[in-house]
């Protein structure tokens, strides 16, 4: 007689890679820093950390860069010496970050699966 057994392992995928969202905030911060404003000053990085009134004039540009840039499921947050945009991070979410410094401090990217 013979007995037959199953079973099913269900696996909900491997937990998010600290070093692979380190890679897209680094990707991201990369382009940032290279690609320039409308006026063509400086680039949109160095752009949110000059002063109050740039910050306030490339935010929203800069928003909408990191959302084309990032992938769908990626949410992120920027800070920076003159304020922050994006989403309210989690506090158990693995998060990936980066800090770059520009003259005029420094402007860091952390972003999260969401």
């Amino acid at each position: 007689m013979g007995v037959a057994a199953g079973f099913t392992v269900v696996s909900t995928g491997p937990p998010p890679s600290t070093a692979e969202l380190d890679t897209l905030a680094n990707d991201a911060t990369t382009i940032l820093a290279s690609e320039p404003t409308e006026g063509g000053r400086d680039a949109r990085l160095v752009e949110l950390a000059r002063s109050e009134e740039s910050f306030a004039a490339v935010r929203s540009s800069a928003h909408d860069r990191l959302v084309d840039l990032l992938p769908a499921d990626v949410l992120f947050r920027v800070r920076t010496p003159h304020g922050s945009f994006g989403h309210p991070q989690p506090p158990t979410t693995p998060v990936g970050s980066t800090t770059v410094s520009t003259r005029y401090g420094p402007v860091s990217i952390r972003v999260w699966y969401g």
